[in-house]
């Protein structure tokens, strides 16, 4: 005869408890992944939310203050640094003399500048190259035929 006994066996229970404790370890594994990646996004959009003010200052100062270079910037904890090299200072399209006889050729008078541009928030940093057209406030008057 034999008699009935009722419950898990060792092997069951430690099977079980394998299943549960893997399912615990995911999913504690994609919730710090989550947390971690939101963080990065977060400092992303904060850098990105800043551009436009920092593109802004630059083009200010290279207008300005002829500077091509810069790293005391900082726009709401956002570390800035900038470098800007001229690729060109051109003239004006010719434009009709008021007389009709001719063309007005102006000197040069626009900048363009390539620009890098680093922006630092906690541990995200983000690199932009762009270019700036600056106009030359020192106005040339049309060189001579």
């Amino acid at each position: 005869m034999r008699k009935q006994t009722s419950g898990f066996t060792l092997l069951e229970i430690l099977v079980a408890m394998t299943i549960l404790f893997a399912t615990i370890v995911t999913g504690m594994l994609t919730y710090q992944n989550n947390m971690s990646n939101s963080v990065k996004a977060a400092e992303v959009m904060h850098i990105l939310s800043q551009v436009d003010a920092v593109r802004s200052n630059i083009r200010f100062t290279l207008h300005h203050e002829a500077l091509t270079s810069g790293s005391d910037l900082f726009s709401q904890d956002v570390e800035v640094s900038w470098q800007a090299a001229e690729q060109a200072y051109v003239p004006p399209a010719p434009t009709m003399d008021e007389s009709g006889s001719g063309f007005n050729q102006y000197g040069p008078r626009y900048h363009l500048y390539a620009i890098t541009l680093t922006m630092t928030y906690g541990s995200s940093q983000r690199v932009f190259n762009y270019e700036e057209l600056i106009w030359d406030e020192n106005m040339r008057q049309p060189a001579s035929p």
